[in-house]
C-alpha cells in the first residue's frame, strides 16, 4: 500500500466525551505566545472599570504543539468563512484592527480598504 493511499484512507471519527470538569467559558479578550515546542493561547474577560481602562481576568490558557496551533487556526478560517457566509461579514472595529495589526501586520482581512471621503 502506497502512502498516499494511507493518508486519504477514511479513519472512524474519534468518540467525544466530555471530562467531569468540562465547562464552556466566555472570551473576549485573547492573548498567545510561541516557544521551540509549543504555542500558548490564553484566553480571558475583559471588563472595564470604574477609571475606564479594562481589567482583564484570565480564565484558561491553551498549551499546544505547533502543528496542532496550526491545525486548529485552518478550522478556525472554515468556521469563520461558513459563519460569514450565513450571517455576513465580522468587521473588526479600526480602533481593534490597529492594535492588531502592530503586534501582527500580516493579520489577514485586516488591510481592508478603507472608503474615502468621497463614497
Amino acid at each position: 500500500m502506497s502512502a498516499k493511499t494511507k493518508n486519504t484512507e477514511s479513519r472512524p471519527e474519534p468518540q467525544i466525551r466530555n471530562a467531569a470538569d468540562f465547562k464552556s467559558i466566555y472570551t473576549n479578550f485573547v492573548q498567545t505566545a510561541a516557544s521551540p515546542s509549543d504555542i500558548s493561547i490564553g484566553v480571558g474577560e475583559a471588563m472595564p472599570t470604574q477609571a475606564g481602562i479594562a481589567e482583564v481576568e484570565m480564565k484558561v490558557r491553551l498549551v499546544m504543539a505547533p502543528m496542532q496551533a496550526k491545525i486548529m487556526v485552518a478550522m478556525l478560517i472554515q468556521v469563520i468563512q461558513q459563519y460569514e457566509s450565513q450571517f455576513g461579514e465580522i468587521v473588526i472595529p479600526d480602533a481593534v484592527a490597529v492594535q492588531l495589526t502592530r503586534r501582527m501586520p500580516a493579520v489577514p482581512n485586516l488591510d481592508r480598504e478603507k472608503p474615502t471621503k468621497g463614497d
